[in-house]
C-alpha cells in the first residue's frame, strides 16, 4: 500500500473534501454537517444545502476535521474541532458534560470514518493520533470522542462514531459508559 498522508483541512482543500462526501462518494451525501447543525437546522436543510454549508465552512478556514488520503485519493476523515462548533452535542445524552465543564476548553471527535478497503490497517489510529496533535496545537485542554462500545459484544460494526478500542489504543480513556453501547472518552492534552 501508499503511504497514508493526513492534514488538516484548510481553505484550499475543497476538492478533496467534496471528492470524499460527494454521491458516489465514499460517505455519500453526509457532508459531515450532523453535529455542526441543530436538529431543527438540519432537518430543513437537505443534501444540497448542507454540501454547500461544509464548503462554506472549508473555504473560510473553519476547523471541521483531518482528511486521509492514499495517491491523492481520499480514503479517511475526522470530523473534529472545538467543541462549541457542534451545537448538536449539547443534547446528546452520549457527549452530556461532566457537572461543572466548561465546553470552550474540550475539541470533540464526531466522526470517524475510513474507506472499507483501508480499514483493519490502523490507518484510524492515524487519523485520531492527527487530530490529537491538532487539538494540542490549539491549546485545547481535553478532546473526547463517544465511539461504539466494543468491549461489548453486542456493539454497533459500522458505526461513524469509531470504536473504543481504537481510541484507547490512542491513549484515550474510558471516562463512562453512554447510551447501551457508547462510552464517553477523554485524552487530557495539558
Amino acid at each position: 500500500m501508499s503511504d497514508f498522508v493526513t492534514k488538516v483541512v484548510g481553505p484550499d482543500d475543497w476538492p478533496e473534501v467534496g471528492a470524499f462526501f460527494r454521491p458516489k462518494g465514499l460517505v455519500e451525501n453526509c457532508w459531515c454537517t450532523y453535529f455542526r447543525m441543530t436538529a431543527k437546522e438540519r432537518s430543513s436543510c437537505g443534501t444540497a444545502a448542507r454540501e454547500d454549508r461544509l464548503r462554506d465552512l472549508v473555504e473560510s478556514g473553519e476547523r471541521v476535521g483531518v482528511i486521509g488520503s492514499v495517491d491523492g485519493v481520499p480514503v479517511g476523515w475526522i470530523g473534529v474541532g472545538p467543541r462549541p462548533g457542534f451545537p448538536r452535542l449539547r443534547g446528546s445524552r452520549a457527549a452530556k458534560l461532566l457537572k461543572g465543564e466548561d465546553p470552550e476548553h474540550i475539541w470533540s471527535v464526531v466522526c470517524l470514518y475510513l474507506a472499507r478497503e483501508h480499514r483493519h490497517q490502523g490507518l484510524a489510529r492515524v487519523l485520531i493520533e492527527r487530530a490529537v496533535e491538532w487539538a494540542r496545537d490549539e491549546k485545547a485542554e481535553v478532546i473526547e470522542a463517544y465511539p461504539e462500545d466494543d468491549r461489548k459484544p453486542e456493539f454497533e460494526r459500522g458505526s461513524f462514531h469509531g470504536r473504543v478500542s481504537t481510541f484507547e489504543s490512542c491513549g484515550f480513556t474510558v471516562v463512562e459508559p453512554r447510551l447501551r453501547h457508547r462510552a464517553l472518552v477523554r485524552k487530557e492534552l495539558r
